[in-house]
């Protein structure tokens, strides 16, 4: 006859239950909420979490003009400030997005989930980089090197 040990199933039934819990917490810290956009440069922990990837994968924005836009959104990035008109953008699926960038740095504007980057350079003509939409859900926005939150896209 089987003797079972109801200690060591606890503890292994416990570990299970907590283990799932940390996976739970780890997914959720990649879409911010609405009280951690402006200080997400300040939450360490979740630069960490957002910003362990390689961006040797990503896909590279092409360079577009505001006439092939479906969508433009227009960025300034000066002495370390974003200044746009919306922090997060109702787009399709299948809408040309064209970001018109004047920054006074040298930058990259990454597009999380997606996973598309373009090269940002300073002065005070815009840069205009864009993509193809191909792909439903929220995405973040942000200047990579300094981790400086610019809007969402809201793709349908």
């Amino acid at each position: 006859m089987m003797k079972f040990y109801r200690a060591p199933i606890c503890i292994i039934v416990t570990c299970l239950f907590f283990g799932i819990a940390i996976l739970a917490c780890s997914d959720s810290a990649e879409a911010p909420s609405g009280s951690d956009r402006s200080s997400h440069s300040s939450d360490e922990s979740k630069e960490a979490s957002s910003h362990d990837h390689d961006h040797g994968s990503s896909n590279d924005m092409a360079v577009l003009s505001p006439d092939q836009a479906d969508v433009l959104i227009q960025i300034e990035y000066l002495g370390g400030e974003v200044i746009t008109s919306e922090t997060r953008v109702s787009v399709s699926d299948g809408d040309v997005v064209v970001f018109s960038i004047i920054s006074d740095v040298d930058e990259q504007i990454h597009v999380h989930g997606v996973d598309y980057l373009g090269e940002v350079s300073s002065g005070s003509s815009p840069s205009y980089l864009g993509f193809e939409v191909e792909v439903s859900g929220i995405f973040e926005v942000e200047f990579e090197n300094s981790r400086t939150f610019i809007t969402e896209l809201l793709v349908k």
